[in-house]
């Protein structure tokens, strides 16, 4: 199924939007104007009544009596009311009704036909008769003055031909104003998704062979700029986790190598030729150490593995800090036999963190046992601090301290500030990486402030028991 694109569906709908607007814009024009038109009708029939009830009394006998209707008189005298008919009906002292069909600039007609005992509807429909056939055509007003009857009609077709005008230029117009407004709207949509184009077009450049393009921005439309950075985000992401696997998979495959081959060098070794028994048990005692050690790195990175994919179970209980970080000094002691190193500790009492105690304690063994590593002679300080949202778990030493532009990359995967040394103390650079992962899925962080020959001083961060 082929998809429309978002140009012509934009088009499509707002040009049929438009129809509909032009339709019902047309609808309402021609009934406002209709109305209108009705309106204004009414308005005239009704000016011509009040002109006619003001003359009716102006005619009177010679004697000063009120007479019937004078046609003649009263026709001339409504010569301004205009092409409208007037038809007045008059009785006069005798009983005897009169009606006249009265047209100004004509001779007076009187209408036969109507009994003086006829009503007001009896006489219209009489009045329309002697009017014209087509009595659709003519609008009649009644008015009753005193003893007269007054009926006023006007034509209705000069009104119903501007209607109907108003209705075929509407009508054809509206074809004309709808393919206008689709090719306005074809190019407003053009420009003002040209930015979306664009988009389009930059990120399909991106591929994993050249993860350092970014899209420009601002693109021109405040949704688009967002969307631009929100991709340039995640490609940024991708690109940090692309070189990171990229790093890890040479790094875990020098780690492993160095390992295998000392093993297999081992082996070959002690399968050539005649060996003593004292040679034997030192090359399975070496194979024995490069195995656990193997071993060690095969863990970290299952655990690691296991951590990226919320696949690693943790606790999120209360604990208290205090015997923990004595358990950890104790050990610490013990790292640090034989050496000058002072373990202290300081912990306000009745500390209580939220997390899991068991991971809690392993990320305080790996940054004692650094510490240890790295410290010559001095102190390894293991203090808490409380404030109203978290506890703070500080490892300080005195050692060598890390350099500035070793800092952002010493809890990455297999990076080590001193490598040489790493290899010495057997390590493979994961330890920092492992404490991090572990502090953050416990809720918390994992921070460090050092400078050369000034030690380090590595900071959990857990939430606080309320």
């Amino acid at each position: 199924m082929t998809e429309r694109g978002l140009q012509e569906a934009l088009v499509v709908g707002i040009s049929r939007l438009t129809w509909r607007s032009l339709g019902m814009y047309a609808g309402i024009l021609i009934v406002a104007f209709a109305a209108i038109s009705l309106l204004s009708l009414q308005r005239a029939l009704r000016q011509s009544a009040n002109v006619i009830e003001s003359l009716l009394g102006l005619y009177a006998d010679p004697g000063g009596e009120r007479t019937s209707v004078a046609p003649a008189m009263l026709a001339d005298a409504l010569t301004d009311v205009g092409s409208r008919f007037v038809i007045t009906r008059a009785t006069n002292d005798r009983g005897t009704a009169r009606t006249y069909y009265l047209t100004p600039g004509m001779p007076a007609k009187e209408v036969s036909g109507i009994d003086r005992n006829d009503g007001s509807a009896a006489v219209r429909q009489a009045l329309l008769g002697a009017l014209d056939s087509r009595r659709w055509q003519y609008q009649v007003m009644h008015r009753q003055s005193g003893e007269f009857d007054i009926f006023v009609a006007a034509d209705r077709m000069p009104y119903v031909l501007s209607i109907v005008g108003v209705a075929v230029a509407a009508l054809l117009l509206l074809p004309v104003g709808a393919a206008l407004s689709r090719r306005t709207t074809r190019h407003t949509v053009v420009s003002h998704l040209r930015p979306v184009q664009l988009l389009r077009q930059t990120i399909t450049e991106i591929s994993p062979d050249d993860l350092s393009r970014r899209i420009q921005v601002p693109t021109g439309l405040a949704e688009t700029t967002e969307i631009a950075q929100a991709v340039n985000r995640l490609v940024a992401r991708v690109e940090r986790s692309h070189g990171a696997l990229q790093a890890f998979t040479a790094d875990a495959s020098h780690e492993l190598r160095t390992p295998i081959t000392y093993l297999r060098a081992q082996a070959q070794w002690a399968l050539d030729g005649a060996r003593s028994e004292s040679e034997l048990r030192d090359a399975l005692t070496s194979v024995t150490a490069e195995a656990e050690r193997m071993h060690r790195l095969v863990e970290g990175l299952l655990l690691l593995a296991r951590g990226d994919n919320r696949d690693l179970a943790m606790r999120r209980d209360p604990f208290e800090v205090a015997p923990l970080v004595a358990e950890i000094a104790e050990i610490t002691g013990g790292m640090a036999t034989g050496r000058h190193i002072a373990v202290q500790t300081q912990v306000p009492a009745g500390t209580i963190a939220i997390g899991d105690e068991g991971h809690t304690r392993q990320i305080l063994l790996n940054l004692v046992s650094n510490a240890v590593r790295y410290t010559v002679c001095g102190a390894i300080r293991v203090h808490a601090a409380v404030d109203e949202r978290a506890v703070r778990i500080s490892v300080e030493d005195t050692g060598a301290g890390i350099a500035a532009d070793q800092l952002p990359r010493i809890f990455e995967r297999f990076a080590r500030a001193d490598t040489s040394r790493s290899r010495e103390h057997g390590g493979a650079g994961l330890g920092l990486a492992i404490a991090r992962m572990l502090a953050e899925l416990q809720g918390g962080s994992l921070e460090v402030v050092s400078a050369p020959g000034s030690g380090s001083r590595f900071t959990l961060q857990l939430p606080k028991a309320r």
